[in-house]
């Protein structure tokens, strides 16, 4: 799929100014959208009186969420804090859901000692944290509370629950919910007329608000999601940008300077919920992308499609095709080790909040402790 303007879903979702005509194409979908609100508010309800059971886990679970469906930046947060709690030598364990595997049952992605599946089978992100932190333990599956335990026994004494804003069958003792401060809400909607899983009254539930892409909002914009934290949270909130940290080949074995994308013609190759994210992050670096080859999010590529796709950058005179580091771990082997793929790897760099998110984390980690 090679992707031209904005889909209709997208327009709809994202754009803060949607055309005439892509308001009356959603117009059905509010319909809807009120049945979503209502089933979830029942749901929530029902939670917060403890009528649904909830199951508390034998070490302290920090949740990692959001209230958008992708693309507010999830991942490196998980693995930011993942590494900070490594290094001050916790064990954590990552509970996921495993999204674009082919597999659905509970599995054991790595042990803190090896790497024990690939994507296909154990999902992209999942793959991707256990890659960039040996010694992080991984587990995947539909059910993170039945998860829980099975990941205590492997060692792990701090649970990092991956995508569990919602997940609410497993109580947590930090609830971090991630929003790209360059686009919170989307069009305000919820599923299926926009793409919020929950209003954002929902923040109520969280103990620290997370922004990602902090560098992209207006000061404006930066300074009333501050206040919204505060006012839901108790808590200024924690501000970070995506910030580029190498480039690698296909396989990701060899390490390239980001400075070789500066003043060339690229093409990306994604498979992402943002994909206009990635073009932004590489023409900072200097290149100009002149195609992009979208997927739908956690899609497993083909040899096929990523053939046809450095076919046609070739054609639209791209020097190299640029991917992610999540797209890049369901690369085929066989169209992996093309030298004119780049992988771009980046981490969230921490702009304000460090003392805040501190603060969170050992009144989580040491409140259980007590």
């Amino acid at each position: 799929m090679i992707a031209g303007p904005p889909g209709l879903l997208e327009r709809l979702w994202w754009s803060a100014t949607p055309t005439p005509g892509d308001r009356l194409l959603g117009a059905p979908l509010l319909l809807a959208e009120g049945v979503f609100r209502a089933v979830a508010g029942v749901r929530g309800a029902l939670y917060d009186a403890s009528l649904l059971p909830a199951t508390r886990a034998a070490v302290p679970v920090i949740s990692v969420g959001n209230l958008a469906v992708g693309g507010a930046g999830k991942t490196p947060v998980v693995l930011s804090l993942a590494a900070r709690l490594l290094a001050a030598g916790r064990r954590p364990a990552v509970l996921s859901r495993g999204h674009g595997s082919a597999r659905i049952d509970d599995r054991v992605v790595a042990d803190g000692a090896a790497l024990l599946l690939d994507a296909t089978a154990g999902g992209d992100e999942p793959v991707l944290l256990a890659r960039r932190l040996p010694g992080l333990r991984v587990l995947c599956g539909p059910d993170r509370a039945r998860m829980a335990p099975r990941a205590v026994a492997t060692g792990a004494d701090v649970l990092l629950l991956d995508d569990g804003f919602q997940h609410r069958r497993l109580r947590r003792d930090l609830d971090v919910v991630v929003l790209d401060a360059a686009n919170p809400w989307g069009n305000g909607h919820c599923l299926p007329a926009g793409p919020n899983r929950e209003p954002r009254s929902a923040l109520r539930r969280a103990g620290l608000v997370w922004l990602t892409h902090a560098d992209r909002a207006t000061p404006a914009a930066l300074e009333e999601l501050r206040q919204i934290a505060v006012r839901t949270t108790g808590r200024a909130p924690v501000e970070s940008r995506h910030a580029p940290i190498s480039l690698s080949d296909g396989r990701l074995q060899d390490d390239l300077p980001l400075a070789s994308l500066a003043g060339r013609r690229v093409a990306l190759l994604v498979a992402v919920a943002k994909p206009g994210s990635v073009a932004r992050t590489v023409e900072d670096l200097g290149a100009s992308v002149i195609a992009t080859h979208a997927f739908p999010d956690h899609h497993r590529f083909s040899a096929g499609e990523v053939a046809d796709a450095l076919d046609g950058a070739a054609r639209a005179g791209a020097e190299f095709i640029v991917t992610t580091e999540k797209d890049a771990v369901r690369l085929p082997e066989a169209m992996a080790g093309d030298p004119r793929l780049r992988v771009l790897r980046i981490e969230v760099e921490l702009l304000r909040g460090g003392d805040v998110l501190a603060e969170a984390l050992e009144i989580a980690l040491d409140g259980r402790a007590g």
